[in-house]
């Protein structure tokens, strides 16, 4: 028996009764459902109830706005909602669905049961472009902003496997400053652009695409558009151990002595004063008021127990005069010391 692909008949040449149903599941929640077919996740949801596919049916799983066809799946036999089902296509190739046959654009967007000639479509269409690879590209457009951004993140997502060499993990690294972050959070940049010098890189195959987009933080992303200095600035700032947030951090300056100008003129600096305690702490957080040091932020991750959380500042941030210069006057045994921020000195 001859295995060439070009032995096997195609769907359209096989009678109605050995076509299965096809039923098209179009998830509006791209993003999770492309992680859990790329995860091999049993949160990959697919249609249920009475009315649901049964036994026997094929379900074709599209994500995004044109629809990057994620799954291809044979019903097997079900209790309620929970599915059986024997992956016939998985996220190994892509292909997009508006590329399957003409017509297949009215049903972008819908679920359902399809006709018998598109079901027929469909599976061909699915298994040409296995087969021979994918006829058409998707333009990404201007990254997150553009229209095509859905399908762009999809694309990557499901074809994680084919850039790394593994199947996608539940934290994966951040492309850039390569921190273990939920895969749900990185966004998908398209490095495309940069690396042909062009605005819209276009032209590209579906491989490239994927290979030319990676998965990055929201941090690392931002600082690969166009923004501003002082957003860029407080990215870079380290992120606050007590309470978590990042960009909220300001620097601490200490033994200096500013006019108002200056002061007004540097928002995202406190002023310690004179008085330098030791050690003395590099940030101040003006989230929940805690400062800390930069050594602090390295030990947080190597040490198992973790340091000490930073105690919050109490009371309230108040300008230093010249009367506030002097030594302060001695505190009682057993009392701390409490360094608080000020806005000039």
């Amino acid at each position: 028996m001859s295995t060439e692909a070009e032995a096997f008949p195609s769907v359209s040449s096989l009678p109605a009764w050995l076509v299965p149903s096809v039923y098209l599941n179009w998830s509006t929640d791209w993003l999770n459902e492309s992680i859990a077919i790329a995860t091999r996740s049993s949160t990959h949801t697919l249609p249920g109830g009475p009315d649901g596919p049964k036994r026997g049916d094929v379900v074709v799983t599209v994500l995004g706005d044109a629809g990057v066809v994620a799954s291809v799946e044979l019903m097997g036999s079900s209790d309620g909602d929970s599915w059986v089902t024997d992956e016939l296509f998985g996220p190994d190739r892509p292909i997009v669905w508006a590329d399957l046959f003409d017509g297949a654009d009215a049903y972008i967007g819908s679920s359902g049961w399809l006709p018998a000639e598109h079901a027929r479509a469909v599976l061909d269409g699915v298994a040409n472009q296995f087969h021979d690879g994918p006829v058409h590209t998707i333009d990404p457009g201007d990254c997150a902003e553009g229209t095509a951004a859905p399908d762009v993140h999809v694309l990557r997502v499901l074809g994680h496997r084919a850039v790394s060499g593994w199947a996608m993990r539940r934290e994966e690294r951040c492309a850039t400053c390569e921190r273990f972050v939920d895969v749900h959070e990185l966004q998908a940049h398209d490095d495309g652009a940069v690396r042909l010098g062009t605005t819209t890189a276009g032209g590209r195959t579906l491989e490239q695409v994927i290979r030319d987009v990676h998965l990055m933080c929201s941090p690392c992303h931002e600082l690969m558009h166009a923004h501003s200095v002082s957003a860029q600035r407080a990215r870079l700032r380290p992120q606050c151990p007590g309470c978590g947030v990042r960009g909220r951090t300001k620097r601490i300056v200490w033994g200096m002595t500013f006019s108002d100008d200056v002061v007004s003129s540097e928002p995202d600096v406190v002023y310690g004063g004179f008085e330098v305690p030791v050690p003395a702490p590099d940030w101040y957080c003006t989230e929940c008021h805690a400062n800390f040091g930069t050594t602090v932020v390295a030990t947080r991750v190597l040490d198992s127990e973790g340091p000490a959380v930073p105690q919050p500042v109490t009371g309230a941030i108040t300008r230093v005069g010249e009367v506030d210069l002097e030594a302060p006057p001695a505190e009682p045994d057993g009392v701390e010391t409490r360094w608080e921020p000020v806005e000039g000195v």
